[in-house]
């Protein structure tokens, strides 16, 4: 019971955000003209037979796991539909952002970002919808994934 209390507590501080976002293309490239690359897998047991012998190498930076992921499966459709929508938010967008809401809000000229209901900016991220969703990728996600230290 006191888990759902703070739970509810928690969605209450927190300003709403919409679960749902309809956006734009934002190059003029169509989702069916973007070619996309799909890596062929790294074959590292044939490097090796081949005098080539570079896993050791990945290991010990702990990039196995990005390896891993090139070889496993592509989603074309979902990587169109993310990067035609895609756009770039850092330090200048931020300030950006933040002048447009004073322009429209010039009570809001002044004050800080979360006084203007603005998250905090943490660092450039690629922001993107996928299917209406909201999906953002920033160094620290790509770390994550990655296992590795940003």
């Amino acid at each position: 019971m006191l888990l759902m209390m703070s739970s509810e507590a928690q969605q209450q501080e927190q300003p709403e955000r919409a679960a749902y976002v309809i956006t734009g293309s934002t190059m003029k490239l169509q989702e069916h003209q973007l070619k996309i690359q799909v890596e062929n897998p790294v074959d590292f047991q044939s490097l090796m037979c081949h005098g080539c012998d570079i896993k050791e190498y990945y290991v010990v930076q702990g990039l196995m796991k990005y390896f891993d992921m090139l070889n496993g499966p592509t989603y074309k459709t979902l990587v169109r539909h993310f990067w035609v929508r895609a756009s770039v938010y850092d330090k200048e967008a931020s300030e950006e952002e933040e002048r447009n809401l004073s322009i429209l809000y010039p009570e809001l000229e002044g004050k800080s970002r979360e006084e203007m209901g603005l998250e905090p900016f943490k660092g450039t991220e690629i922001r993107s919808t996928v299917m209406g969703v909201p999906v953002v990728i920033s160094e620290e996600i790509i770390a994550y994934v990655l296992g590795v230290e940003a």
